[in-house]
């Protein structure tokens, strides 16, 4: 006759996810200060939590770097259906991707070291995020009727490729509008 369940596990289960989200706030917010990923040990000691604590959560760094762009996403997710009804708001929404890209660089080159399946999960990720927004803006006229979903990674590439050769964050970010003009038509 099998065990019954422990009414114990409900809180067992609050406190692991309060811990989840500790430890991805404290990575959020060194990514957020254009830092890189903090190491599993770092964020056990910037959360007070125990080292075990952390790996149950994350094995490592990759899983922790993986969750917290999946994270993003899922914010970006969330603009971009807050704002579904306007057309002309993908312009705004690409923006801030683009923007992020560059201010978040740690995070990007750490993306960009990831095995070539994770860097490609990644993009799909983001640009299906992206998918509804941008056929609703290139439907109403905003976007140029050649552009397809699939340029967005070359978009990406031709901005890091700014950042990467900038000598401040500053200078590529004024790359931005350059690649925004290329992709929309002009504004009336």
């Amino acid at each position: 006759m099998p065990l019954p369940r422990s009414p114990i596990r409900a809180p067992h289960r609050s406190d692991a996810r309060r811990n989840r989200a500790a430890i991805m706030r404290a990575a959020g917010e060194q990514v957020a200060l254009g830092r890189p990923m903090p190491s599993l040990r770092q964020l056990a000691d910037a959360t007070g939590l125990g080292q075990a604590t952390v790996y149950q959560h994350f094995s490592d760094r990759r899983a922790l770097l993986l969750a917290v762009t999946r994270e993003q996403v899922g914010v970006l997710r969330r603009a971009a259906e807050r704002d579904a009804d306007d057309p002309a708001a993908f312009r705004a929404l690409l923006h801030a991707v683009l923007v992020h890209q560059v201010s978040m660089r740690p995070l990007v080159d750490e993306l960009r070291r990831l095995p070539r399946p994770d860097q490609l999960g990644q993009v799909r990720g983001l640009l299906d995020a992206l998918r509804v927004p941008f056929a609703r803006s290139q439907a109403a006229g905003h976007l140029k009727g050649d552009v397809v979903l699939d340029d967005l990674p070359i978009v990406f590439t031709m901005l890091q490729a700014a950042v990467d050769s900038a000598p401040d964050p500053g200078t590529a970010r004024r790359a931005i509008p350059v690649l925004l003009d290329g992709l929309f038509h002009a504004r009336s």
